[in-house]
């Protein structure tokens, strides 16, 4: 029995010690990095202001407006009657909820758009995975250091501008 147990145990601790020796290839990736020099980021930030265009027109021209608007409530405030305070206050109050809106509108584009390029780096990294057979890739900022020989951010900034 004492044979048979240590029979076991050598092959086990063979098993594991070939296993700790297999090769590991890892590769790190600055995501910010591909991400900034994609050739696409500027055509998206183009349409986008495209896109929202003339809302942010419309709403400098609504900003000129609460603008006077808050100066004259400044200057003139003691001596404006009750109601015309409340029109100034509502000409202010309304373009900072458009403004607001506009803000959260905008950004809520940027993000998707900022997605669709995320995807194609994913893409680019798996493509580059399987052709080359790395076994983990890891974001740089998740990194305490890596060699420049494990970086394949230019190898993914090289796929996504085909």
């Amino acid at each position: 029995m004492k044979k048979i147990i240590s029979v076991l145990s050598i092959s086990v601790a063979l098993l594991f010690t070939g296993i700790a020796n297999a090769e590991v290839k890892i590769g790190v990736i600055d995501v910010m990095t591909v991400l900034q020099n994609m050739p696409q980021r500027e055509t998206v930030g183009q349409a986008l202001n495209k896109e929202f265009e003339a809302r942010e027109k419309s709403l400098r021209e609504e900003e000129k407006k609460a603008s006077d608007a808050a100066a004259r409530l400044k200057k003139d405030g003691l001596t404006l009657s009750s109601s015309e305070k409340t029109k100034l206050n509502k000409t202010i109050s309304d373009f900072e909820n458009k403004a607001q809106a506009f803000s959260t509108d905008y950004r809520k584009r940027e993000s998707e758009e900022v997605g669709k390029l995320l995807a194609k780096i994913q893409e680019a990294v798996k493509n580059i995975v399987t052709t080359e057979k790395y076994d983990i890739i890891l974001k740089a900022e998740a990194t305490l250091s890596a060699s420049d020989a494990v970086d394949i951010t230019n190898k993914v900034l090289e796929k996504v501008k085909k």
